[in-house]
């Protein structure tokens, strides 16, 4: 593999992506209304359905779909889509059960709903809880960007964090969620050119799909996929696979402020539910070419791994096999090679926005305005605030992305920071919108004891250094170097050694298991405190506005 740049006319585009960003925010701020906090945080619950659709197709794909997904894939084999098989089902049921009651309410976050029903309390507990975890996650998806970008560019890893940085910054904190909503329908255009382009061209490169699934077959890239055996340990099993997207579509799309605060952006509870279920079809479709396109790299590099020959390829971790990829196979079409770079930058900008103005609504809604009294803070100072918080957690945001410049995989990391806490939450939100049970302290103790065990386990096998054994990799049909073949134990060649006895148990055990893990074990203590404290006991009425209308006997009208 023969090492290329990026040439001026891919800089140009890259250039001409960023400004048109900019430029989004700019017309969002001097000709659109933001003189209320309802049109500035939630676009003023008139935004049509195509851009809100796109919107949440974009948010849900960052640079980790984008490039650490097919990286995962090549290593570990193709398992992993297994997850999209109930992932549609999740997020009907998240557009059933908790999208009406978010409008029953009338409120603007997931921690409104909350307070409503379990108290300030837990309202506190999660609003900070989701506050972090949104900083984390926009520090990653930035530094997944630049990942790719130091693959195909000579610029440094520190211009390259703040350029990216200070861009998405400028026009989530000009134009608000209606800029971050209408720059999300331009990116998600970028982000199908990309996957797209790499997939088609691949798969040619690959000796056509029968060569390529010959291929991948051989490489026992293809074994697990339906394989019903139960394994704890092994990173991607078919059981653990798809019970994570089915929670994954639940919380995602019914509990996740992320998600949840496009989706509040329509006008009304049916529009709302009918963009969500639109945009599920075309979000499988863009996330299963980013895991196939795993495979496809797999057919063309399963002699020759680019990591293994990083004399000659210049690569030091798969997470940047894409971008390089995407230099040698179009650096000699102008412009093509940006386009495709411009598509893994608009899968981080989309994230890392829409996770800012997410941060800055928490922020306003659930710790700023409690502090005054009914009236005492204006719509407009509101929005400032809200600017300023953009601006603060962009801050934040790039001075983070430099803690994790030495991460082995990107989407491991991603994982244990957007989605350890997934299991705990939805037990807490179901417990809310299905029953009339357990009370604040009740549900304070449930979550801080799930978040807690699952947050041990998840983190102390990120920095345990404990890494799953690879499948085989080769460099038999490189001529640039000596031949070496991997075995299914020697990972270790291309991670720093650790040994395997010396882990505690739990660490060992696979990410895509601590989702499953930390509902049912939030479940069953809440159950247990639900009998020690009364089981007859009931905290809110049987109208309450807090219970999914699929609960009710009869139909009652929703609230817009």
């Amino acid at each position: 593999m023969v090492k290329h740049h990026l040439g001026i006319t891919d800089y140009v585009v890259i250039g001409v992506m960023l400004l048109i960003s900019v430029g989004i925010g700019v017309v969002a701020k001097y000709y659109g209304s933001q003189k209320s906090a309802r049109e500035y945080l939630l676009a003023g619950k008139q935004m049509a359905k195509l851009p809100v659709m796109l919107s949440i197709i974009a948010t849900g794909t960052s640079s980790t779909s984008l490039i650490g997904a097919p990286a995962d894939i090549y290593k570990y084999g193709l398992a992993f889509i297994s997850s999209l098989l109930l992932y549609p089902l999740g997020l009907y049921l998240a557009s059933s059960i908790f999208i009406p009651v978010y409008y029953q309410c009338g409120v603007s976050t997931v921690n409104e709903f909350i307070e409503l029903r379990f108290g300030k309390i837990m309202k506190f507990m999660m609003s900070t809880f989701l506050l972090l975890q949104m900083v984390v996650y926009m520090a990653v998806a930035l530094y997944g960007s630049v990942l790719a970008f130091s693959a195909v560019t000579d610029l440094p890893l520190q211009t390259s964090i703040v350029s990216l940085g200070v861009v998405c910054t400028l026009y989530c904190f000009l134009g608000g969620l209606k800029a971050v909503l209408w720059t999300d329908v331009f990116q998600a255009c970028l982000m199908f050119i990309c996957v797209l382009s790499i997939f088609i061209t691949g798969i040619e490169e690959g000796g056509g799909l029968s060569k390529v699934y010959e291929t991948a077959r051989a490489g026992h890239r293809l074994d697990n996929i339906f394989n019903p055996r139960l394994d704890f340990l092994e990173r991607f099993n078919f059981w653990s696979c798809i019970l994570r997207g089915f929670i994954a579509g639940i919380v995602t799309y019914g509990t996740n402020q992320l998600e949840v605060q496009r989706i509040l952006s329509m006008s009304d509870v049916k529009r709302a539910k009918s963009v969500l279920r639109l945009s599920s079809l075309p979000q499988i479709l863009l996330f299963a070419i980013c895991l196939l396109c795993g495979i496809v790299l797999y057919g063309i590099y399963h002699d020759c791994d680019p990591v293994l020959n990083k004399k000659y390829s210049g690569l030091t971790k798969h997470d940047q096999m894409i971008p390089a990829y995407i230099v040698n196979k179009f650096s000699n079409i102008p412009g093509m090679t940006g386009l495709c770079i411009a598509g893994i930058f608009s899968a981080s900008l989309s994230t890392i926005s829409s996770a800012l103005n997410c941060a800055s609504t928490i922020t306003v809604v659930d710790f700023i305005k409690p502090i005054f009294k009914s009236g005492q803070i204006s719509d407009l100072k509101t929005v400032w605030l809200a600017k300023v918080l953009s601006l603060m957690y962009g801050v934040i945001c790039i001075g983070l992305s430099f803690c994790f410049l030495d991460i082995q995989s990107l989407k491991r990391l991603s994982f244990v920071v957007i989605s350890a806490g997934d299991g705990p939450i939805l037990a807490i939100f179901l417990v809310g919108v299905l029953t009339r049970k357990a009370g604040d302290k009740l549900i304070s103790f449930a979550f801080i004891f799930g978040i807690t065990i699952i947050s041990w386990i998840s983190f102390g096998s990120l920095f345990s250094k404990y890494h799953q054994p690879f499948l085989p990799l080769s460099t038999s049909g490189c001529t640039s170097t000596e031949n070496v073949t991997t075995s299914f134990n020697s990972s270790t060649i291309m991670t720093p050694t650790t040994n395997s006895k010396e882990i505690f148990i739990l660490y060992k055990i696979a990410h895509m298991w601590y989702p499953t893990f930390g509902f049912i074990l939030t479940s069953v203590v809440i159950f247990i405190s639900v009998l020690a404290t009364g089981w007859k006991k009931n905290v809110i009425p049987a109208d309450s506005k807090c219970l999914s209308p699929i609960l009710w006997k009869k139909s009652k009208p929703q609230n817009a």
